[in-house]
């Protein structure tokens, strides 16, 4: 596993990223109170989907070659203080958003399809601040029961199913069930201390209970460099891009409010960032990691800086 794969584990995080839905209703009222009308009234606002992209380590996406038990404790902190439109009108709004997320990794002996059979579940503890109104507690619970690793000295191929179960307090609750499938490739050379990252993650959401909005499917891209500079000291460069793939679905109510404000609630979302890593394992059990992360390119939603530093404990 190179951590996230090192010896690398991984994680989709997972972690809710963003505002409550309670907090999303305020914003949008806001916003319409301060007479925005357009993408300034969009899925940033509204739609939303769980998996967030740059908390997780680069090499976190594949899995150890050995059976055991993995332990990683993401800690992570989201700030920005800009909602972008989708025409490119920034709107000065403060966002921040932290946690931790610990995940809990099982790699087991079994084959699928010539693959190693893995599964995890990974719960998070949030605490979300908009405009200095806090929210915290615990979020949404992700579970992959299904992950299959194809490991090979010069490649790793993993495909990844799981759910997200909006169990999480109602301050911070996407309050939504979301299906994610990932696809994610390694590519190894120099005896695997270079590796080439590609992955891909789709996310189908239900409808959320208290809004009545059906968020439209995200796709995620992301792509990465890891390098070891010695048998314990990592660095890498990582980036991601992430669309909305269709709009929300919404009800009555919200296409009411979109005619009567020519606004456009509910339109397609849009971010890409772009970062680094440095991570140490202390010896072959325990790593530490930090990622950073900056955003750019945002449309109909918030654009900001991702920070991260994780914990890896490998019991083999």
């Amino acid at each position: 596993m190179s951590l996230i794969s090192m010896p690398f584990v991984d994680t989709e995080i997972k972690a809710g990223r963003g505002t409550s839905q309670k907090n999303k209703w305020k914003m949008l009222l806001a916003l319409a109170a301060a007479g925005f009308a357009g993408p300034a009234l969009a899925d940033g606002v509204v739609g939303a989907g769980h998996y967030a992209p740059a908390i997780s380590n680069i090499r976190d996406l594949t899995v150890p070659d050995q059976a055991g038990f993995v332990y990683e404790q993401y800690n992570f902190y989201y700030t920005s203080d800009t909602l972008t439109t989708s025409s490119g009108k920034d709107i000065d709004a403060e966002l921040s958003s932290g946690g931790i997320a610990p995940l809990f990794l099982w790699v087991t002996d079994w084959e699928v399809l010539g693959a190693r059979y893995s599964f995890y579940f990974n719960p998070v503890y949030l605490s979300n601040d908009f405009e200095e109104e806090e929210d915290q507690g615990l979020g949404d619970l992700y579970i992959q029961p299904l992950w299959l690793s194809w490991l090979n000295k010069n490649y790793d191929v993993t495909l990844g199913v799981g759910v997200y179960a909006p169990v999480g307090d109602e301050d911070v609750t996407l309050d939504m069930w979301t299906t994610q499938f990932q696809l994610a490739g390694y590519y190894y050379m120099m005896d695997q201390a270079t590796a080439l990252m590609l992955a891909a993650t789709y996310e189908i959401h239900s409808e959320v209970d208290q809004s009545g909005v059906t968020p439209g499917d995200h796709l995620t891209i992301e792509y990465g460099w890891s390098q070891y500079l010695s048998p314990q000291f990592e660095v890498g460069i990582r980036g991601y891009s992430q669309w909305q793939m269709h709009r929300d679905d919404l009800p009555s109510s919200l296409n009411n409010l979109n005619q009567r404000l020519g606004s456009d609630i509910g339109n397609k979302s849009e971010v890409h960032g772009l970062g680094i890593q440095a991570a140490y394992w202390f010896d072959n059990q325990w790593n530490l990691a930090f990622n950073y992360t900056k955003e750019y390119g945002a449309e109909s939603r918030f654009e900001g800086e991702m920070f991260s530093l994780n914990i890896t404990y490998m019991m083999n």
